[in-house]
């Protein structure tokens, strides 16, 4: 609860402190898995949360197998999180705007709800997101599709509401990353190799977010397809790619 001039106002938040931390990849016992014309080897960390440092998680994790070539993907949840980008629901009030445009979307999308739309409203703006639905939908009208999406920006694809994630996170709504390209950058200089934030889904669907310099991109493309991290509870946020 906080507590001041404002009054009084209910909150709930939280830390993740991991009390066991599997052991980083080695070269000698590391599992790779073939791909399409490359390799791949997931990496598993414990469970990422606000307190770990991005670049720490992937030196101690891959720094012992990564070698020049090598891309190094990191799903764009487990950065959000490790960016402090989520929030309770207990902790949003839905407007009156997000009450009514939630109703528009598909029943699985993460805006589908007062809450899950809220977070996108506190993050571009109602006067954005009501114009992105006004010409959305006007352009959908006439066989364009997708525009919602393109005019309210990035987030609005990337947001993930409850059950979305893994636990606990699930009990929380995740942001997508902030400064995906800049963090790429800094994390490439740090460790030799090219990094890049990726969105991968079981059904095929590979987004890199962003990259450092010089990524391959289409490597990652069909690297990526099959999933190797997965989407469940392996704990693999890391995946190393090797042409």
């Amino acid at each position: 609860m906080h507590y001041g001039p404002f009054g009084r106002l209910h909150r709930r938040d939280g830390v993740l402190v991991p009390l066991r931390r599997p052991a980083p990849a080695q070269p000698q016992s590391a599992n790779w898995r073939q791909g399409d014309r490359c390799a791949v080897l997931p990496i598993r960390t414990h469970l990422l949360g606000s307190l770990d440092d991005p670049a720490e998680v992937l030196r101690h994790y891959a720094g012992a197998v990564i070698q020049p070539g090598d891309v190094l993907t990191i799903g764009e949840t487990p950065l959000a999180v490790m960016q402090g980008r989520y929030n309770h629901p207990a902790n949003l009030e839905p407007s009156s705007l997000a009450r009514l445009l939630c109703r528009v979307f598909h029943p699985t999308s993460s805006l589908a709800t007062a809450c899950g739309l809220q977070t996108l409203i506190d993050n571009v703006g109602p006067a954005r997101v009501l114009c992105a639905w006004l010409l959305g939908t006007a352009l959908k009208l006439v066989g364009s599709k997708g525009w919602f999406y393109r005019l309210a920006g990035e987030q609005a694809r990337l947001i993930d509401d409850v059950t979305g994630t893994t636990p606990p996170y699930d009990q929380t709504i995740v942001l997508g990353p902030s400064h995906s390209a800049q963090v790429c950058r800094q994390l490439a200089s740090e460790l030799g190799v090219a990094v890049a934030v990726v969105d991968v889904n079981d059904l095929g669907r590979v987004k890199v977010l962003a990259s450092s310099p010089g990524c391959d991109e289409t490597l990652l493309e069909r690297a990526l397809r099959p999933n190797p991290a997965g989407n469940a509870n392996e704990r693999t946020p890391l995946v190393l790619v090797r042409p």
